[in-house]
């Protein structure tokens, strides 16, 4: 007989099968699939796709690399902003809404892109416009939803996730080069637009909930299990229930040593994302041999975030994130002294193993550190200030190319700060809650587990 508690349970409203061939199958993996859809379109597209149109933009409309640079720079701090805005929202609504209504207004900031004529045109797009839709569909969003789902299997989790940028990396430069060559690059922009709109909103819409609770499920599928022993899956298991506030979080040390660890790696990797296309036809490089060595990054990536997500769910975060900078520095140093092509082809690609790690490591870092239930408030403060590292990258790089006519004054201060991150996440201790011992936030707050609910919490 039927367990009445559960007769009506709200996993029969979850849009899409429990089972499939024959097997369970955990709803967190569908938010993960469409997740990885969603990064290839909001952060693919724009950390790989404007490197590709700097040159056809310089030459037409008559601008310097420093100043699409600074639109870049300008919609960075804006960034900023945006995510101090939805990162409460996320923890209690869920991505759905905020994903739907961002790729709404993206897919219409590219395509105005396609119609600028003056510079503060596309500052005010790129700065104000397209941010306002990445901010609310791109990496902090989809990696609080995903990792709300998971705990145990977080770093494969976000993994998957973040392979879809390096789909964007690997298929934007070559196919974004291709039709402006063939088209122009205003009508480039427009399909780049249309494209977001048709491949993000259904998908998004039907598919995105906001936690396993909500509808008598647990994360990971199931209790986590600790082994004696595995001291790592203790720590998780403890910080899980946790709940932070915005003013707790910002008093513990860690916060700020992680908003700096992370600022000074998010410098030279946004420069690097704008100005690699261009350093490269600089050294002689066709355009269609840039853009194929660019895209090295996202193959690297693509082989690599599987490695890393297991990496992450075996080895402490602080010695991920560390070897992940490590490897980063390296990539930087061996692309500034390579000599020929296919050496180039190399040292990219070693970069791109390191750019790899970089959402799957960052992200278990922050969930390993404070937790999953408050995870988009806390994550929007240190957001709102690496911002502030990553926004001065870019324009550090052209202003140097600019003054020097060569980047690598800017390369090599980019190997400098990644050394210094390394070093400085290591030292990066474990924040202690200022409630510990006792029960965290209101005694109906936390999310119940499956086991445990009666009345679960409205879907989302």
């Amino acid at each position: 007989m039927a367990n009445p508690r559960f007769e009506s349970s709200p996993v029969a409203r979850l849009p899409l099968p429990a089972a499939l061939f024959g097997r369970t199958v955990f709803y967190g993996w569908y938010i993960v699939s469409v997740a990885c859809l969603v990064s290839m379109m909001s952060m693919g597209v724009q950390v790989y796709g404007l490197g590709v149109f700097i040159t056809p933009m310089t030459e037409e409309l008559g601008w310097s690399r420093t100043d699409i640079s600074l639109g870049q720079t300008l919609s960075t701090g804006v960034m900023g902003l945006v995510g101090l805005g939805v990162g409460g929202m996320i923890d209690r609504r869920g991505g759905r809404e905020l994903i739907v209504g961002g790729a709404f207004i993206s897919g219409l900031a590219y395509i105005l892109l396609g119609q600028v004529q003056e510079l503060w045109q596309y500052y005010l797009v790129v700065g104000v416009v397209l941010t306002l839709g990445m901010g609310t569909m791109g990496g902090m969003v989809l990696n609080v939803v995903v990792s709300n789902w998971f705990i145990s299997r977080r770093g494969r989790a976000i993994a998957i996730t973040a392979m879809g940028v390096s789909f964007g990396a690997m298929l934007v430069p070559p196919l974004m080069t291709w039709l402006i060559d063939a088209a122009g690059w205003r009508t480039a922009w427009v399909v780049l637009g249309i494209s977001i709109w048709i491949l993000v909103i259904p998908p998004a819409w039907f598919v995105m909930r906001r936690r396993p609770e909500d509808f008598g499920l647990e994360p990971d599928g199931e209790p986590i299990q600790i082994e004696p022993g595995n001291t790592l899956a203790a720590q998780r298991a403890a910080v899980d229930g946790v709940r932070w506030t915005r003013s707790q979080a910002m008093r513990t040390p860690t916060l700020w040593m992680l908003i700096l660890v992370f600022g000074l790696g998010s410098m030279g990797f946004m420069a690097l994302f704008l100005h690699l296309v261009p350093f490269l036809t600089d050294s002689g490089y066709s355009r269609p041999e840039a853009a194929s060595a660019f895209a090295m990054i996202g193959l690297a990536g693509l082989l690599s975030k599987p490695i890393w997500g297991l990496v992450a769910e075996r080895v402490p975060s602080r010695y991920a994130a560390a070897a992940e900078f490590g490897l980063l520095g390296l990539g930087v140093l061996a692309i500034d002294l390579a000599p020929t092509l296919p050496l180039m082809f190399a040292a990219i690609f070693l970069l791109g193993i390191g750019v790899g790690g970089v959402m799957t490591i960052q992200e278990t870092v922050w969930a390993d550190y404070y937790g999953r239930l408050t995870l988009g408030t806390v994550r929007s403060i240190g957001r709102a200030f690496t911002i502030v590292f990553s926004a001065g990258g870019p324009v550090f790089a052209a202003l140097a190319f600019d003054l020097r006519g060569s980047y690598e004054v800017a390369f090599l201060v980019f190997v400098g700060t990644y050394a210094l991150a390394a070093v400085l996440v290591l030292a990066t201790p474990i924040p202690r809650h200022p409630d510990a011992g006792t029960p965290v936030g209101p005694a109906d707050a936390a999310p119940r587990r499956a086991s445990e609910a009666v009345a679960p919490a409205r879907p989302v």
